[in-house]
């Protein structure tokens, strides 16, 4: 034993199997953030038009985790098109369903012996990350590089933990696993916890089995384990945010909770299933990698075969834990594909409710910028993101509506009003950029302790009290097609532009008089910009209801 504690370099076996690691998470996290981007926004839209049964989001979400290789990412998709009323609860937990059986790809590619080839795959990546120009091609070429990066993390673990699993003290830490199944159940929790990625827990377990250390039914406890500790990721993403969120998150947990409970108590059974397997499929499927991907495969998909009948009892479960509190109030509103060409004329006042959603959400958006303006709440902060969020995918959704609405045979009113509203929801989503750069501004105004100078913090109060009455009246205004509410805020744009005006010199001679501190000058200037472009949108949606016609140019009195 001695004898062995000598041979070990500790510092370097330590050294590499932390490096390794970092390596192997920095390669993993680059390689689906690349994904992500090179699928781009459109899988929002695939998500949200595929998966109109629970059984077709099974599919789906096992095809998007495992192209993207991040079930949190696929995850926190989900969230968004519930949250903006484009997904059901029950759609939602079939792609959760598929994600959990897609993330086990990730085990797959560890699984196969591509270490070898780390380095000219890492040198292929990274050629074409930095020599080319192409956007989609650099994302392509990070994607490489971070696929290289993972199994070259791996390698490097790997060496160090054979080392490792050579001293009799690790060893027979390794084998208690095997005599104590709950405590890898514990170890996969913590573990997983900690690393905030199942994927790397997975791949380090696949390691040390391939050494031959760990027991077979001690492994498969672990991966128990990290079914359970994968859920904080979930957990920590749904904090603080709406009840839809903390939903998918509950239906992520309760899912992987039952799974690991079920299968715990059938856990000799089931490692019986796995050894029978693995004679038949796997050479020497004690120490091969793929083992614990088989393990950790088939847990998902019988989990999911048995939890598919009950979709609408864990929907109910969730709903009754996670009650609605505090939501944004939103019309129930499905834009209906069928009445595109069977009734125009109906789509249009269809798409006009949605448009109409989209204004309650950015007037609730307003009020929590105006709320986190004045005061430390990052409750506030965090509402008021979530709402651009919700913009965002409105504006995409619509905006695609609209898109096929017009591909019909319409009457000239029809494609005015059509040009109209495609101009009004760019208008409230910019609305909504403005706010969230106002949000920005006032964090990092708290952050940094700049106190506004009394007469500045009137001035925008005054202005926030204008913005509040032009974003309702505007609202109102396109709702009801009032065109004298519509005048008025189009008359009241110009008292706008000039009260900016007059705040931006006002503040100017106070920082001349030396009244008010210069590190405020720059935020408040920004802020009063974006308050006037508020304005301006605002004013671009009522000249659209006053014109007759489709034009921005026209006189009105």
């Amino acid at each position: 034993m001695n004898s062995l504690f000598l041979v070990i370099d500790w510092k370097t076996t330590i050294f590499e199997i932390l490096g390794g690691l970092g390596i192997f998470l920095f390669g993993i996290n680059l390689m689906s953030e690349s994904l992500k981007k090179i699928a781009g926004s459109k899988l929002k839209l695939f998500l949200e038009k595929t998966t109109n049964t629970p059984l077709k989001g099974i599919f789906v979400g096992i095809l998007i985790t495992a192209i993207i290789q991040s079930s949190s990412a696929t995850s926190a998709i989900v969230v968004g098109l519930v949250r903006a009323g484009l997904m059901t609860l029950p759609q939602a937990v079939g792609v959760i369903f598929g994600a959990n059986i897609g993330t086990t790809f990730t085990s797959v590619l560890i699984s196969l012996k591509l270490g070898d080839y780390a380095m000219p795959i890492m040198f292929v990546g990274s050629g074409l990350a930095f020599f080319f120009h192409n956007r989609k091609l650099k994302e392509f070429g990070k994607a490489i590089l971070g696929f290289g990066m993972l199994f070259f993390g791996l390698e490097t673990m790997g060496t160090a933990l054979k080392q490792l699993v050579e001293l009799p003290e690790f060893h027979q830490m390794l084998l208690s696993v095997g005599d104590l199944p709950i405590l890898g159940v514990v170890v996969g929790v913590l573990t997983t916890a900690i690393i905030q990625s199942s994927s790397a827990t997975i791949g380090i377990l696949q390691q040390l089995y391939s050494t031959g250390g760990v027991p077979l039914i001690g492994a498969i406890a672990i991966v128990l384990g990290d079914n359970i500790g994968t859920t904080v990721t979930s957990i920590m993403a749904a904090a603080g945010g709406s009840s839809a969120a903390k939903r998918t998150a509950g239906v992520h947990v309760l899912f992987n909770m039952f799974g690991t409970v079920l299968f715990f108590i059938f856990l000799t059974p089931y490692t019986h299933l796995i050894a029978f397997l693995g004679e038949r499929l796997i050479p020497d499927y004690l120490t091969n990698k793929f083992t614990i991907s088989l393990v950790h495969m088939l847990f998902n998909v019988i989990n999911v075969f048995i939890m598919y009948w009950f979709i609408k009892q864990l929907v109910w479960i969730v709903t009754k834990i996670i009650p609605a509190k505090n939501e944004i109030s939103l019309d129930d509103v499905v834009l209906e594909e069928r009445l595109i060409a069977s009734s125009p004329e109906l789509a249009l006042e269809n798409a006009k409710k949605a448009i109409n959603n989209m204004g309650n959400v950015c007037k609730v958006m307003f009020e929590y910028t105006y709320n986190f303006s004045f005061n430390l709440d990052n409750k506030e902060k965090e509402l008021g993101l979530q709402c651009e969020e919700l913009l965002d995918t409105m504006d995409d959704k619509i905006h695609n509506y609209l898109v096929k609405i017009g591909a019909n045979d319409l009457s000239d009113k029809q494609i005015q009003q059509l040009a109209k509203d495609i101009d009004t929801i760019t208008d409230l989503e910019r609305i909504g950029d403005h706010l969230t750069n106002l949000l920005e501004f006032f964090d990092e105004r708290h952050m940094n302790k700049i106190d506004l100078y009394i007469d500045a913090k009137t001035d925008l109060t005054d202005l926030y009290g204008l913005l509040r009455k032009t974003l309702h009246q505007t609202l109102d205004a396109y709702l009801n097609k009032d065109k004298e509410l519509a005048r008025e805020v189009n008359i009241r744009e110009d008292l706008l532009d000039k009260l900016v005006k007059k705040y931006r010199k006002n503040h100017i001679n106070r920082i001349n008089d030396r009244t008010c501190q210069e590190t405020e000058a720059g935020f408040y200037v920004d802020i009063l910009s974006n308050m006037e472009r508020i304005g301006d949108h605002c004013n671009n949606i009522v000249i659209n209801i006053l014109s007759e016609s489709y034009t921005h140019d026209d006189t009105f009195f």
